[in-house]
C-alpha cells in the first residue's frame, strides 16, 4: 500500500536511528517536498554508524545488490558519509532529504520506466528554486 506525506512523517517517526544519521532518498523525498502524491516504500541512505545503528535496532536482511530490508516499508543503502556527498543531503519536515539535483541526475540515467515519469517533476522543481 502506498504512503502519503502524513503517513511516510509517522513511519519517520517510528525508526530506531538518528536523524543526523540518515537521509530520505527518491519518492519519499519528493513525497515530503510535495512534489508527489505518495511512495510505495521508504528508501534511506545511512552513515557508517546508521547502518550499525540499523543492525542493533532491525532484524536487516542484505539483498544481492547492496541494499538492506529494514521491514516491510523500509529500505536502506549504506553511503558513508553525508560530508562526503557530491550533493549535501537537505532538511524537509525536519529530516534529511536527497539533494534534488542528485535525484535528478540519478534520474537521467535510469532505465525504470517509473523513473523517466519523473524527470519531468524534479526538473521542473529545480527551475522554480
Amino acid at each position: 500500500m502506498r504512503m502519503n506525506k502524513q503517513e511516510l512523517l509517522k513511519l519517520l517517526n517510528t525508526l530506531k536511528l538518528d536523524k543526523e544519521e540518515f537521509w530520505i532518498l527518491s519518492s519519499s523525498a519528493l513525497v515530503l517536498r510535495d512534489l508527489f502524491p505518495d511512495a510505495g516504500d521508504l528508501d534511506i541512505a545511512v552513515t557508517e554508524k546508521g547502518l550499525e545503528e540499523l543492525k542493533q535496532n532491525y532484524n536487516l536482511k542484505q539483498k544481492e545488490n547492496g541494499w538492506y530490508i529494514v521491514n516491510e516499508k523500509i529500505e536502506c543503502v549504506c553511503d558513508g558519509a553525508k560530508e562526503n556527498l557530491k550533493y549535501q543531503p537537505e532538511l524537509v519536515e525536519n529530516y534529511y532529504v536527497q539533494n534534488l539535483q542528485e535525484y535528478y541526475e540519478f534520474l537521467l540515467k535510469s532505465n525504470r520506466e517509473k523513473d523517466k515519469l519523473r524527470i519531468e517533476i524534479v526538473k521542473n522543481a529545480l527551475e522554480n528554486n
